[in-house]
C-alpha cells in the first residue's frame, strides 16, 4: 500500500484549502516563553519519532518542535505516527525554552517526492536579487528616468554575427505563419522611444542568446538597458559608477565588494583604458598598425595565438582578448575598457577625428564583463550600411536572409538625438554581490539549461 493510500485510510484531510496560521517561524522564536497559544505552519525538515522532536522551516527560518505525550491530543498523537520530514504541517502551541511544545497538529500536504532542492538557488541569493533590482529601479526613478516595457518579441533576429538569436513562429487565425525572434536586448525598441521625444528610459527585462551557455552565459538572463538623450558614453560611464556604487552601499553599507577572497572597491572614479593601450601593453600588438587582416593574422600567430585559416578580424581581436587582456585586467577596481576598433559590430558612433575607433566601452569588475556601452548611432545612412554588411555574414553563416529593421531606420530617419545608451548584465552584477561562482546560483531555477532533453 502507498503511503498516501495510508493516510487515506486513516480519514486524513490530505490536501487543506488553508492553514490557520497567526506567527511565522520567526515571530514565534521571539515570542520567548509564553502561555500565548500560537499556530505555526511550514515544512517538516528533521523528525526523530523516538524522540518526539522535530523542525520547522518557513520562508523566515528554522523553529525546533516538541511533540510531548503529556500535551499532545490524541488525534494528533494518530497523526504523528504517520508524518514523515518533508510534510507541510500546522503546529498549534506554546513557546518553552526555545521550542513549540505542540498541543495539537495537522497535515497539510504529505510530501509524496523528495523535498525541492533548496540549491534552485539560496534564500540569500534570492533576497539579495530582489534588494538589487528593487534598488536599481530607485536609483533611475529618482533621477527622472522613465521605466519602460518593451516588447520581447522582435519581427528581426539580432544581425551581429556572434550573437544568435532564439527563432519561434507565429500563427494567424486562418494559418498564415511568419518568424519572430526572442529579442537579444530591447535596444532596438528603446532606440525607437529616443527618437520619438523620451529622452531618459530604462528598463529592467529578459534577454535570449541561443547558444550561450557558461558559468557566466546562461540563455536566458536578466539585463539592465538605459538610454539618455544628449549626452555620450561619458555621461554613461559616470552613471554606471554611481549606481554600482549606491547599490554597494545600499547592500553592504560601504562602496566595496567582497568576491572570490578579493575586496573590490567600486568607489567613483573608475580607471579607463583604451582598447588599443591595453592590447599594446599585454600583447606588443598595436591595432593602428594592424591594417590588414593578414598583419593582423601575423601579429597574433607571432604571440602565440591559434589562427585558423577562415577566422575572421572579430575572431582573431577576441582570442587575443581572451587570452592576453581579460587575465591581466584589474581584480582589485572596475575598469572601463574604451574606443574599441570601428572593425567590430556595433551599434556605436565613430569617435570623431579617429574613424579607425567607436566611442564604445565594456565594464570589467571582478574579472566579470559587466556592460557594453556605446555614444548611439544615430546616423541613418552608416546604420543601414552596417546592418547589411551583418546581414551578408548572416547569410554566409545560412543564419538569416531577411530583412532589415527598417522599423528602427525609419525612426532614425525622423531623428533621434545624440544620446548615450548601454546594456548591463544584472544577473553577472548580482554574482559579484553574491560572491557566486556561477550564473545559475543567482537565478531562480538557472540550472534548467544545464539538463538537454
Amino acid at each position: 500500500m502507498s503511503r498516501l493510500d495510508t493516510l487515506r485510510t486513516l480519514g486524513i484531510d490530505l490536501y487543506s484549502a488553508r492553514s490557520g496560521r497567526t506567527h511565522t517561524v520567526h515571530d514565534a522564536s521571539v515570542t520567548g516563553d509564553t502561555e500565548e497559544t500560537l499556530v505555526v505552519s511550514g515544512r517538516l525538515l528533521a523528525f526523530d519519532r523516538t524522540d518526539r522532536m522535530g523542525t520547522l522551516h518557513d520562508a523566515t527560518g528554522l523553529l525546533a518542535l516538541c511533540f510531548s505525550p503529556h500535551a499532545l491530543e490524541p488525534e494528533s498523537e494518530a497523526l504523528l505516527a504517520v508524518l514523515e520530514a518533508g510534510d507541510l504541517i500546522e503546529c498549534t502551541g506554546r513557546m518553552q525554552s526555545d521550542r513549540l511544545a505542540v498541543q495539537r497538529v495537522r497535515l497539510l500536504a504529505p510530501s509524496l517526492q523528495p523535498s525541492p532542492d533548496p540549491a534552485l538557488i539560496t534564500p540569500s541569493a534570492l533576497a539579495l536579487r530582489t534588494d538589487v533590482l528593487r534598488f536599481t529601479r530607485q536609483f533611475f526613478d529618482e533621477r527622472g528616468f522613465l521605466a519602460v516595457d518593451t516588447p520581447t518579441l522582435m519581427r528581426v533576429p539580432e544581425l551581429t554575427p556572434a550573437i544568435r538569436s532564439f527563432r519561434t513562429e507565429y500563427r494567424d487565425d486562418v494559418g498564415q505563419t511568419f518568424p519572430l525572434y526572442l529579442q537579444t536586448s530591447p535596444e532596438h525598441y528603446m532606440k525607437r522611444l529616443l527618437a520619438a521625444g523620451y529622452e531618459r528610459v530604462y528598463q529592467i527585462c529578459r534577454f535570449f542568446r541561443n547558444g550561450e551557455r557558461l558559468d557566466t552565459h546562461s540563455p536566458e538572463f536578466t539585463g539592465l538597458e538605459w538610454y539618455e538623450a544628449y549626452a555620450d558614453y561619458h555621461d554613461i560611464m559616470r552613471t554606471t559608477e554611481e549606481l554600482i556604487a549606491s547599490l554597494a552601499i545600499r547592500l553592504f553599507g560601504e562602496p566595496s565588494i567582497r568576491h572570490r577572497g578579493q575586496t573590490i572597491d567600486v568607489s567613483p572614479p573608475w580607471p579607463r583604458q583604451t582598447v588599443r593601450d591595453v592590447l599594446f601593453e599585454t600583447a606588443r600588438i598595436d591595432l593602428h598598425k594592424c591594417t590588414t587582416l593578414k598583419c593582423f593574422r601575423l601579429s597574433a600567430q607571432s604571440r602565440g595565438v591559434s589562427v585558423g585559416p577562415a577566422d575572421t578580424w572579430d575572431d582573431i581581436f577576441h582570442r587575443l582578448f581572451i587570452q592576453y587582456v581579460e587575465p591581466l585586467l584589474p581584480t582589485d577596481r572596475p575598469i572601463f575598457l574604451t574606443e574599441y576598433p570601428a572593425r567590430l559590430p556595433s551599434l556605436a558612433k565613430r569617435k570623431p577625428g579617429e574613424d579607425r575607433v567607436v566611442e564604445r566601452f565594456e565594464l570589467y569588475i571582478g574579472g566579470l564583463e559587466l556592460a557594453n556601452a556605446f555614444t548611439e548611432l544615430n546616423d541613418p545612412a552608416e546604420q543601414r550600411a552596417r546592418f547589411e554588411a551583418q546581414l551578408r555574414v548572416k547569410r554566409e553563416q545560412q543564419e538569416y536572409d531577411g530583412r532589415l529593421d527598417e522599423d528602427l531606420l525609419s525612426a532614425l530617419e525622423s531623428g533621434m538625438p545624440p544620446s548615450g545608451g548601454i546594456a548591463l548584465g544584472l544577473d553577472r552584477l548580482i554574482m559579484l554581490f553574491a560572491d557566486a561562482a556561477s550564473i545559475d546560483e543567482v537565478i531562480p531555477f538557472g540550472g534548467v539549461f544545464s539538463c538537454v532533453p
